[in-house]
């Protein structure tokens, strides 16, 4: 039970933006100065794990038995998105959220190609924006394994991401980033 707590209290801490980092309504643009292109790929190293525990929240849907996030089939709201720079410069939008990953277990999350330059991971410390993560078979600590991070996206939406968990077949779910799927609460205004 302890445990379950852990995991629930960082996965509450991962949500969380608070009204501090949030400036304005999601629909509010404004231009940002350059910064280096985004990172094609990015390997997220074990002993950047930031907690664990010994399951997720309720509120996450287990992808492939190996990777916790809040879907649209989930009872998790939709992330909220606090306005921050792109990859690359320009206006978006940052919503943090943890990656709960299962022991042992070689997890890629990717970016659809149609949504490469619109949507961004990045988990890790420091975490490097991508169209692609992996996390390579932790073996030590809790069952299930927290890093930090979340989704940069170019414009709030209902957007597909791609979990493949040891080289098997591809899961595809979809997150609410600023925005709810269908089904999904709206994130939480500040």
């Amino acid at each position: 039970m302890r445990s379950r707590i852990a995991v629930a209290a960082v996965a509450a801490v991962l949500t969380g933006v608070t009204a501090a980092c949030t400036s304005g309504d999601l629909s509010t643009r404004r231009e940002a100065a350059s910064s280096p292109p985004p990172a094609a790929s990015a390997t997220v190293r074990c002993d950047e794990a930031i907690g664990g525990g010994q399951a997720p929240s309720d509120d996450l849907q287990v992808v492939g038995d190996a990777v916790a996030l809040p879907t649209s089939k989930s009872r998790a709201q939709a992330l909220q998105a606090a306005e921050a720079e792109l990859p690359g410069g320009g206006s978006g939008w940052f919503a943090k959220q943890g990656l709960l990953v299962r022991r042992g277990r070689h997890v890629e999350v990717t970016v659809p190609e149609g949504l490469t330059g619109r949507l961004w991971l990045v988990w890790g410390s420091p975490g490097s924006p991508g169209a692609r993560v992996v996390v390579d078979r932790c073996e030590s600590g809790d069952e299930w394994i927290a890093f930090a991070g979340g989704y940069i996206v170019r414009e709030a939406g209902c957007l597909p991401i791609r979990v493949r968990v040891d080289g098997g077949g591809v899961h595809e779910v979809l997150i609410g980033v600023g925005a709810p799927c269908r089904g999904q609460k709206p994130a939480p205004r500040v």
